[in-house]
Formats: structure tokens, C-alpha cells, sequence
């Protein structure tokens, strides 16, 4: 395919790629001061003051036609000519489009949980401000002074992925579970008819889990409840009212369904946490994109797992969450796009 100068000015020329079970997550990097005219995730832009260029952010449900169109939004493929030199592309469904889309580049595959370390690794090099939180009702931004490692990784996605990393270099998976976002959505759909991951999120914020689940204080009736309190608000049987009730709001199941989900894989990632010693653990994956209801319920579980065992723990989270193994591929196309400058 022929490059088009008038654009190869402004866009760095390699597309990197994270597609999961459902989701394509898109990152690539433009010139500083480059106009875009296709819609981008403004609020998570990382600006490299060192190398002058600024890196973007898009994610689609999986599907080639929505990718072609992306990319020929960005100025990527113009008139049928690419403009790319290198995909990097990570994930479970890397293999996806793989035929189709050579024509418009060459094609290198990227290790997921490699990806996830250098996604981490471009974090920490470029110093990005309000890049980790912690969340109990609203943001609340690390300021960092030391390196983030050690630290365990929860990567939410279909389903769950548990690492640790000792370093930037060291890591290994420790653990994870089916029980992730895949399950809340077939689920959610199974009891709303519902198949839009994003529409199910706001049911949650509109639903109660009240009705639909049994929660500490009605287990323990008046008596205290492991963490002595007697107003103990936490789910104690997902689903447990069911039987009881017959007329359920959509919005409250979806909601329950949030809880369960959340409440087992903080569980584990507690159990983790201190089973390695280690205090720092972030949640991630395009499960949570900063949805504050997903968020509030990991704290509220993960605080109370924590609690349980006389801890003080709490949960943290990331800005780019979601997109760390498609910034981890950036990584690698960045790393030979300047050396192959020298």
C-alpha cells in the first residue's frame, strides 16, 4: 500500500491492538498538536513531553468493519492506502482479523501478560500525574513518590486474571477465575434480555440489591456480624430473597449480579494479597472502566474482606484501566519506531 506524506506527518505509523472476548481496545500516537477528527477517550490522553507526541485511546465492540472505519477516521487508511507500518496487537482474540487486516501492515503479536507489564512499564517511565486511585464514593489520586512495585494485578476482562509483579521485569500469574465480566454479562442478559455491556451499567446505578439479596444484618438478626457490627450491610447470599420475592426489578438483579461478581473476585484478590504479603493490589480490565458503581462495590468488598482479618487494606485503581495491555503493545511499537529512526 502507498503512504500518504500528508499524513505520515502528523500519525506515528503503527496501530496498536488489545482485543479481548468482546472489546477492541485501539491505541496510537499523533504529533503534538495533530487534529483529529474521529472521537477518542479525551479524558485518558497522555501527553509525552520528552518525545513530543501524544498517545489516544478508542475501544468497539469486536467487529473488522468498526476497526476499518476507526482507522480510516484517524487518517490511518486513506482512500484505500495505508498509512501503517506495524500492528502490535494483544490479547485473547489476537488472532482475530488477521487476514484482512496484513494487507494494510505487518503484523506482531504481543504476549498478553507481557503486554500488561510494558503497558505498566510506559506508565511508570513517563511519570503521567493522576495515573492510580483509590475510590470510596468519589476519586481520590496517589501521589507517588516511590515505584508502584511489588503489586498484584486483578485483570478483569471475560474473565480474571491474577499477577503479581515483583518488578518492572518479574511477574507471574498467580491466579484467576471464570467469574469475571463475561459471566455478569451472559447473566445480566439471561435476566433482562439485555446484551449491551454499557446499558447494563447504568441499570446498576438505578438498581438496588435490597431486594434480591440476603445481606448481613438479616443473616445475624440483631446479633454482630463478623466485623461486630450489627448493621452489617454486605451481601451474605447473592440472590438470597428470590424465593421470597416474584416481582423483581430488572435494574435490582442487574445490580445483584454487580455485587456477586465483584464480591468474589475481591475475595480472591484478598486472599492473594495476603497470602504474597503484599499490600498494593489494582484492579483492572475493560470489566470496570472506571464505572463508579463497579468501582464503590470492589472497595465496599475488597475494605470488608479486609476488615474480616483485622486489616487495613483497600483496593486501588488505574486511569488508563482497560487499556493497559493495548499500552503495553504501544510500548513495543514505540520502543522499534525509534530505533529504527537512529
Amino acid at each position: 500500500m502507498q503512504n500518504n506524506p500528508s499524513f505520515s506527518q502528523g500519525l506515528i505509523p503503527i496501530v496498536c491492538l488489545d482485543i479481548g472476548g468482546t472489546l477492541t481496545k485501539l491505541t496510537f500516537a499523533t504529533k503534538k498538536g495533530f487534529i483529529l477528527k474521529c472521537e477518542t477517550k479525551k479524558d485518558l490522553k497522555i501527553i509525552n513531553e520528552i518525545d513530543d507526541y501524544e498517545i489516544h485511546f478508542i475501544s468497539h465492540p469486536n467487529s473488522l468493519n468498526v476497526l476499518i472505519e476507526n482507522l480510516e477516521q484517524i487518517g490511518f487508511i486513506v482512500d484505500g492506502n495505508s498509512n501503517i507500518q506495524n500492528f502490535y496487537i494483544t490479547g485473547g482474540g489476537s488472532f482475530k482479523y488477521y487476514d484482512q487486516i496484513q494487507n494494510y501492515g505487518e503484523i506482531i503479536r504481543i504476549n498478553e501478560f507481557d503486554a500488561l507489564k510494558f503497558g505498566f512499564k510506559l506508565l511508570d517511565s513517563i511519570k503521567q500525574k493522576n495515573t492510580y486511585f483509590t475510590f470510596n464514593n468519589s476519586i481520590e489520586y496517589l501521589q507517588l513518590t516511590a515505584s508502584i512495585y511489588p503489586f498484584i494485578l486483578v485483570n478483569i476482562g471475560s474473565g480474571v486474571s491474577i499477577l503479581k509483579f515483583d518488578n518492572e521485569d518479574q511477574f507471574a500469574r498467580i491466579s484467576g477465575t471464570s467469574l469475571g465480566g463475561g459471566m455478569f454479562l451472559g447473566l445480566s442478559h439471561l435476566f433482562t434480555g439485555i446484551n449491551d455491556f454499557d446499558e447494563l451499567l447504568k441499570m446498576t446505578k438505578q438498581g438496588s440489591n435490597a431486594a434480591t439479596d440476603l445481606l448481613m444484618d438479616e443473616v445475624h438478626l440483631g446479633f454482630q456480624s463478623p466485623t461486630g457490627n450489627k448493621n452489617e450491610k454486605h451481601v451474605a447470599v447473592s440472590m438470597g430473597k428470590l424465593d421470597q420475592n416474584t416481582n423483581i426489578n430488572k435494574s435490582d438483579l442487574v445490580k445483584s449480579l454487580l455485587y456477586m461478581t465483584t464480591y468474589n473476585i475481591s475475595q480472591i484478590a484478598f486472599l492473594h494479597s495476603k497470602l504474597h504479603n503484599i499490600e498494593r493490589v489494582f484492579f483492572s480490565g475493560h470489566f470496570i472502566r472506571n464505572h463508579e458503581e463497579t468501582l464503590q462495590c470492589i472497595n465496599e468488598a475488597f475494605s470488608y474482606f479486609s476488615k474480616l482479618d483485622q486489616q487495613n487494606r483497600h483496593p486501588y485503581f488505574i486511569k488508563h484501566d482497560g487499556f493497559i495491555g493495548s499500552l503495553g503493545s504501544f510500548w513495543n511499537g514505540i520502543q522499534s519506531f525509534k530505533q529504527n529512526k537512529k
